[in-house]
């Protein structure tokens, strides 16, 4: 098979001012989307959520000029699950997606999104947009364009033995692919995040996720297209240009308060997790570590915008956010597939120019089932189906609060995310609860929790045996049935 072509590394300032009034000449009732998603990047690692440390400043002027979602929260704390929310608007129950997709599991219950159920991507390809992805898909079957995505389809497969434009694509240009095992030059303590720095920019995933992107923007004609950029960074490994980690101080790093946890009270299963970060690492190697996680949003940053700067002025709604959470040393964890705040919150920006208003910030929670049925509203369509989401469009256009709704979030036990349990009760393992500032995780297999984000942020003290909160345990078990049984329990239906 002949390889694809791919574009170059940039495109330059006359390209852009031409791609620009190309986009200005079509039609302005419907706008473009671009969803740029993520990789287990922390809610509050860049300087519009508030670091003084993570450098992001395309990212920071996106946030001014936009909607900053300040609580946003995934639906599920592992990539395949989370993603299957965010682009369906439906909770793991009935999406389906239970666990991370891997090419051994297709046609496994819970291991794919079912080819039936119906994404953003399904819905504006069906009012005429052109709709493309760009990075990792994650969601089964990675080699063949699905779910409205027919018109660019360019993920990247890092698992399995099949063929893979990322790394064909390194074969091509004759740089070494560092992202496959045992490549030469990186750094890991312990079974904390694997890190090392590129020779060459041809090396980086980001840059290729870009470039691809570009590529896409690029081809455009006079219909509105969706661009899903997926960008798989800063999930590991994390490979950075050599003069990124210099930008920061080894002993500037904040460790979390909570590293060491001694998980007193907690669920048994979490001193037994796989990213438990071992005794051994100290904690000036778990700085330095930090140090390339957030060299990596910086890299990160410097990428997204360059596409920012491609749609400068042009009808389009764009959205940044991270599929899910990374705890970074919280509790003794990096990784994530906990329910604690650090796993489960996600940075999340929305913005519209002419249309949303400028530095808004909102505090009310926002869902991983909300985001798709507010990019459908924001463009003037509603979803096929009913789902668990709920468009907070008009509230945000009209520069106001949405109403408070609890938030949710489920997921499979660590047996089966780490370790290949495929029995049903383990794909369905725990479910969480956030109403106002009390979070109430549900665990099948285990005791639960309860924490008081209000007296106790970092959630150091379970306090769900306590007799006096029986009654709020109660409501909020009641709260979570009825969660899953608007749209159907499914494998959820052990909380009845």
């Amino acid at each position: 098979m002949q390889k694809e072509k791919y574009c170059k590394n940039s495109i330059n300032q006359a390209q852009n001012y031409l791609l620009r009034k190309k986009m200005s000449n079509t039609t302005t009732s419907r706008p473009n989307i671009v969803l740029i998603m993520c990789d287990q990047m922390r809610w509050d690692a860049a300087g519009f959520a508030g670091s003084r440390i993570v450098q992001t400043p395309h990212l920071d002027r996106l946030a001014a000029r936009g909607v900053c979602f300040g609580n946003a929260y995934c639906a599920s704390p592992v990539c395949s699950p989370a993603r299957a929310s965010w682009l369906t608007g439906l909770y793991p129950h009935a999406h389906l997606q239970l666990r991370n997709y891997g090419p051994k599991r297709m046609g496994e219950f819970g291991g794919y999104l079912p080819h039936d159920r119906v994404t953003i991507g399904d819905t504006l390809k069906r009012a005429g947009y052109r709709c493309g992805i760009v990075g990792p898909w994650h969601l089964g079957d990675d080699h063949r364009p699905q779910h409205g995505f027919s018109d660019f389809w360019c993920t990247y497969r890092y698992l399995g033995g099949y063929p893979d434009p990322l790394f064909d694509y390194f074969d091509m240009e004759g740089v070494e692919n560092l992202y496959r095992s045992g490549a030469p030059g990186m750094t890991q303590y312990g079974n904390i995040l694997e890190f090392g720095t590129i020779t060459d920019p041809r090396q980086q995933r980001t840059t290729w996720t870009i470039d691809r992107s570009l590529e896409f923007v690029q081809q455009q004609g006079n219909d509105p297209f969706f661009l899903f950029a997926s960008i798989k960074d800063p999930h590991p490994l994390v490979l950075v240009p050599p003069d990124l980690p210099e930008r920061y101080r080894i002993e500037e790093m904040p460790l979390s308060p909570s590293l060491r946890d001694p998980l007193n009270g907690k669920p048994e299963f979490q001193k037994l997790g796989k990213f438990r970060v071992p005794s051994t690492v100290t904690d000036d190697e778990f700085r330095r570590m930090m140090t390339y996680y957030y060299a990596l949003i910086t890299h990160i940053d410097n990428q997204v915008g360059r596409l920012l700067s491609a749609l400068e002025g042009t009808n389009t709604i764009i959205a940044f956010m991270s599929d899910h959470g990374e705890l970074l040393g919280d509790h003794g964890y990096t990784e994530k597939c906990l329910m604690y705040e650090a796993s489960v919150r996600v940075p999340c920006l929305l913005s519209w120019q002419h249309h949303l208003p400028s530095g808004l910030r909102v505090t009310t929670p926002l869902a991983g089932v909300d985001l798709m049925p507010t990019l459908l509203g924001l463009a003037g369509h509603t979803p096929e189906i009913p789902i668990d989401g709920r468009s907070v469009a008009e509230a945000i256009l009209n520069e106001q609060e949405p109403e408070h709704q609890p938030i949710f979030a489920e997921i499979s036990s660590l047996d089966a995310i780490y370790h290949n349990a495929s029995e049903p009760e383990e794909l369905a393992a725990h479910v969480m609860i956030l109403d106002g500032h009390w979070k109430y995780i549900r665990n099948r297999f285990d005791i639960d929790e309860l924490y008081d984000l209000k007296t106790d942020p970092s959630e150091m003290r379970n306090v769900a045996n306590r007799p006096e909160h029986q009654d709020r345990i109660a409501q909020m078990r009641q709260q979570i049935a009825e969660m899953v049984c608007r749209t159907g329990p499914g494998p959820y239906a052990w909380c009845l």
